[in-house]
């Protein structure tokens, strides 16, 4: 079981760093000036991670660049975060993350096939290889950089017993099985990251994989680190916080207040494992909620059930992508014909193994709008290469609607237009 500590301990672990924080770090310093106590902390943004962190600047760091691992988020939007680290805090990472693989069902006997991508400075290739070794495993580094057809004959050559990947690669997957008539019953667990995988997308699995058990890898990010994890009693979107590793908060930005247990905001995360570049009250972009009652597992860290995203950013095949890069595919277009600013970008799943994206755009003249659909579908596509991908081998339909002035969702309390939501969450 993961260590536990009680809610105020792992408080008094976050206020620890934050004081490293402000007496190490030029910008924490800065950012902190007036603040003494825990209380006032301000929320740490995406765009500050991007702007102050290296090779852009030092000044989010406590040390100097030696002894540290270097990794980025992907961000498919051009926004990449590169992320700082020393070996020994990566090293507690990859403990945690490999005591959370064990509660799933991996274990010394499996053969696990590692299906990340390798490359770019993406963290998740080699962690899952760490991992693995930390339990003792027999690793197959595949990785997703091949074709698909060749990860198919390493996983049935070599009999995996258990899969590591993203959602999107072990449908393709079994596509291919299903198409060939393949017999991949040895698969006993296919645990996934990235992305939330519905219920759709696992009765599709089922089909190609009877024998495997489906389980999240944990509720994670290249940011922070492991958030969440689960045990067999955990529903699809419930993950045990390891409040001796994270601290978690929820913030409701309507009400400007922190919510109590069982109230839905925003997820605010101090990590309590990481000094050299700390993270500290980080706005994750995620929306969830403390579940108010234990677990039956008798885990005394607390479940937190996710909700969905934020309405900031989006994330497909295991990148966040900023709704900036949708509003780019209409800015031109503004005014022009009808074409209106206010927009609402939909991802929903369809069929069994298919995604939608649909953009709503708000139009005076619905009929001369239309005349530009194709060229916001490319500019789409230009902006998100997750989408252009995926659109590409047949998984991402595109479509462009444009309504009338006013018809888009609004907020019942504000009144701003909804600009995304995740049809996904909760399949």
């Amino acid at each position: 079981m993961i260590k536990h500590i009680d809610k105020e301990e792992s408080q008094k672990q976050a206020e620890e760093v934050f004081k490293i924080a402000k007496s190490k770090s030029k910008f924490y310093e800065n950012k902190y000036e007036n603040i003494t106590r825990w209380g006032e902390v301000p929320f740490l943004t995406r765009g500050e991670l991007y702007k102050h962190t290296f090779p852009r600047s030092k000044d989010m760091l406590t040390q100097e660049i030696k002894g540290v691992v270097i990794t980025s988020t992907g961000g498919s939007s051009g926004m990449a975060r590169y992320g700082v680290l020393t070996h020994s805090e990566l090293n507690e990472f990859e403990k945690i993350q490999a005591e959370s693989l064990k509660l799933i069902g991996i274990d010394e006997n499996d053969i696990v096939a590692n299906l990340f991508v390798a490359g770019n400075l993406w963290p998740s290739f080699f962690v899952v290889a760490n991992v693995i070794e930390k339990i003792g495993a027999t690793h197959l580094p595949i990785s997703a950089n091949i074709d698909m057809e060749k990860i198919l004959d390493y996983i049935i050559e070599f009999k995996a017993t258990a899969m590591l990947s993203l959602p999107t690669i072990f449908v393709f997957l079994a596509d291919l099985i299903l198409k060939n008539s393949l017999d991949a019953s040895f698969v006993k667990t296919i645990a996934y990251a990235g992305e939330h995988m519905s219920d759709m997308i696992k009765k599709h699995l089922k089909k190609a994989f009877p024998n495997a058990n489906i389980e999240a890898l944990g509720y994670t990010s290249a940011d922070c680190g492991l958030m969440g994890y689960q045990c067999s009693e955990c529903d699809s979107l419930e993950y045990h916080v390891p409040l001796a590793f994270q601290y978690l908060e929820i913030y409701d930005f309507e009400k400007d207040s922190f919510c109590e247990n069982g109230e839905k905001g925003e997820i605010i995360v101090t990590n309590l494992a990481r000094t050299s570049l700390p993270i500290i009250r980080y706005r994750i972009g995620d929306v969830g909620r403390f579940k108010t009652t234990p677990c039956k597992c008798n885990d005394k860290n607390p479940i937190l059930i996710l909700e969905g995203r934020a309405g900031e950013d989006f994330k497909i095949g295991g990148a966040y992508i900023s709704m900036e890069s949708v509003e780019n595919a209409i800015k031109d277009l503004v005014s022009t014909d009808g074409i209106s600013a206010n927009y609402q970008f939909i991802i929903e799943d369809i069929d069994e193994n298919k995604m939608k994206v649909t953009l709503k755009v708000e139009s005076s003249d619905l009929k001369k709008s239309q005349q530009h659909r194709e060229e916001i579908k490319k500019n789409l596509q230009e902006e998100i290469s997750d989408i252009k991908v995926g659109r590409e081998i047949g998984y991402i339909t595109i479509e462009v609607l444009f309504v009338n002035i006013g018809e888009l969702d609004r907020s019942p309390i504000t009144d701003k237009i909804i600009h995304f939501k995740d049809l996904r969450i909760g399949g």
